[in-house]
């Protein structure tokens, strides 16, 4: 089976189509992401726009791999990422945003893509952390 070691962690994909959970508050941008994504090989769960809906989503599911705008229209995704790292998911940060340890503190084991870069730059990455 394949193994991913990211900055020290290592991550096992959970299945043979790996699930990616998607938070993105800008409509069109999660869409392109999903349609990405999908062409990739991936399931998509998303995409969310607010912490809440991914909150609820996650009290029943846990993904393979999540691509997290670092704020959505309900604040910072801290919480969300704490959480998917307690899971030991692997987590891309895609955000216009500057990497900001202020705005998402403790996030080290994450990998941090600025906006704008074309989506098949993310979708390289993905495949990389799902190895």
């Amino acid at each position: 089976s394949s193994r991913l070691v990211q900055k020290g962690r290592m991550f096992e994909p959970r299945s043979a189509d790996p699930l990616v959970l998607v938070l993105e508050d800008e409509v069109i941008i999660g869409l392109n992401l999903v349609d990405e994504l999908q062409d990739g090989g991936y399931r998509v769960a998303g995409p969310f726009t607010t912490c809440a809906d991914a909150r609820s989503w996650l009290r029943t599911a846990t993904p393979d791999l999540a691509v997290l705008d670092s704020v959505l229209k309900d604040g910072p995704c801290r919480d969300i990422a704490a959480e998917l790292l307690r899971r030991a998911v692997p987590i891309v940060i895609y955000s216009g945003h500057r990497e900001d340890e202020d705005l998402l503190p403790d996030l080290s084991p994450v990998t941090w893509i600025e906006k704008p870069v074309p989506p098949s730059l993310l979708i390289q990455e993905c495949k990389q952390l799902l190895g």
